[in-house]
């Protein structure tokens, strides 16, 4: 049977009509909603109105207290930090920071006071250098004074202007009552200055060191934020004056748990003036050594017909005239095996049979002399110049 032209299944006419027209209306209102979007927005950014800043006012009692404080004692307290230094190749050396810590501007002699800790390994160990920033931003060489071990209390010397140093205000601790509002300055993390604020919380307290389990006694409790860092900066009292010297935190984390301890001024006061009085008078002079007394001897086994030719060294300080010297301590090689020291057995010629006779001998030179040691070593004869320096005041 034949298809007729109106059984085609082309496009129709009409439909196709219809189809157009609902485009352009869906065009249409695409376009109005587009142009009342941007309408509105070009309107709103027209419209507003920026927000009033409300004025501070003044401040409250206890802000503007807090804030002459800081400005009052700031300018007293410096970064310390001690730096050790490793040789590489070719002849250089790499520095590498040993610890860092605060201190205070004590005088404007130069003298910086800060806790011994922050310092001991400066102090005790070959190649290293003390530095302190001062609140100008310049970098000093420092020297170690002296210390006070009991009171983990440090004087240190920088040479500066007049006009570089502001000695910090000094306060009392006698008179301290628990709940009396405290303030902290430091450097905390190497954050420059860092105030924290508080209480006592305690007083008369005694906190275990880090060495060979001793005790700090007469500390301050405090619960203002105390942190690494903050050791050797000052404890103020709400009057901007110094009545104790941030030592130690007690923290399971190692960070601030709200206890911390400060040594108070009194007995930092009569530190320091121990260490500058001793410093002021004639430097004795001294080798750096520690030798082996009769009954350590006897325990290692060394007969007595030995012990007696010479006192034998036990252990060598770093940075001392021994150290520079080359002398050697007494040394465990292996699990078992002990290797003595070298054994002094003259100085200048003359000889000398027990350490006490050996430090007779050294301070009776004045610090920048040269003495000769003869002694033995793994049973060699030696010889060598020791060019002696001034004690060291740890009191």
């Amino acid at each position: 049977m034949a298809i007729s032209d109106n059984d085609s299944h082309g496009p129709h006419p009409a439909g196709a009509a219809a189809n157009g027209w609902l485009v352009v209306i869906l065009v249409i209102l695409l376009a109005v909603l587009m142009f009342r979007t941007v309408s509105d927005t070009l309107g709103n950014r027209l419209n507003y109105t920026p927000r009033t800043v409300t004025p501070r006012g003044e401040l409250g009692a206890d802000e503007a207290a807090n804030i002459a404080v800081f400005k009052l004692a700031s300018p007293s307290v410096v970064f310390i930090r001690a730096k050790g230094f490793q040789p590489v190749s070719l002849g250089g050396r790499e520095t590498q920071e040993l610890s860092s810590g605060t201190g205070i501007v004590w005088d404007e002699a130069g003298h910086i006071i800060t806790n011994f800790h922050v310092v001991r390994d400066a102090v005790f160990q070959t190649n290293t250098q003390l530095e302190v920033q001062l609140p100008d931003q310049s970098v000093l060489d420092a020297n170690f004074v002296g210390a006070v071990y009991q009171h983990d209390i440090a004087v240190l010397k920088v040479v500066a202007k007049a006009s570089q140093l502001d000695p910090i205000t000094l306060g009392s601790s006698d008179d301290l009552v628990v709940g009396q509002k405290v303030l902290a300055i430091g450097n905390p993390f190497g954050f420059d200055r860092t105030l924290s604020t508080g209480v006592i919380g305690g007083l008369n307290r005694s906190v275990p060191t880090e060495q060979n389990n001793e005790f700090l006694n007469g500390l301050i409790q405090t619960d203002a934020a105390i942190n690494p860092g903050n050791s050797g900066g000052p404890l103020l009292d709400s009057a901007g004056r110094l009545i104790g010297v941030n030592t130690a935190i007690v923290s399971t984390s190692g960070a601030s748990a709200g206890l911390g301890f400060a040594v108070p001024i009194n007995n930092v006061a009569r530190s320091v003036g121990d260490v500058l009085e001793k410093a002021s008078q004639k430097q004795t002079a001294e080798l750096g050594i520690g030798t082996l007394d009769r009954a350590s001897a006897r325990r290692l086994g060394i007969p007595d017909a030995l012990f007696d030719r010479g006192p034998i060294i036990h252990y060598v300080y770093p940075n001392t005239a021994a150290a520079d010297a080359g002398l050697l301590g007494t040394q465990l090689i292996g699990a078992y095996r002990i290797q003595l020291g070298d054994q002094i057995l003259a100085i200048d010629g003359r000889p000398v049979r027990t350490g006490a006779e050996l430090q007779q001998s050294v301070i009776a030179h004045a610090p920048g002399e040269t003495v000769v040691l003869d002694f033995i070593r793994s049973g060699q004869a030696g010889r060598v110049e020791v060019r002696l320096k001034a004690a060291m005041l740890l009191l």
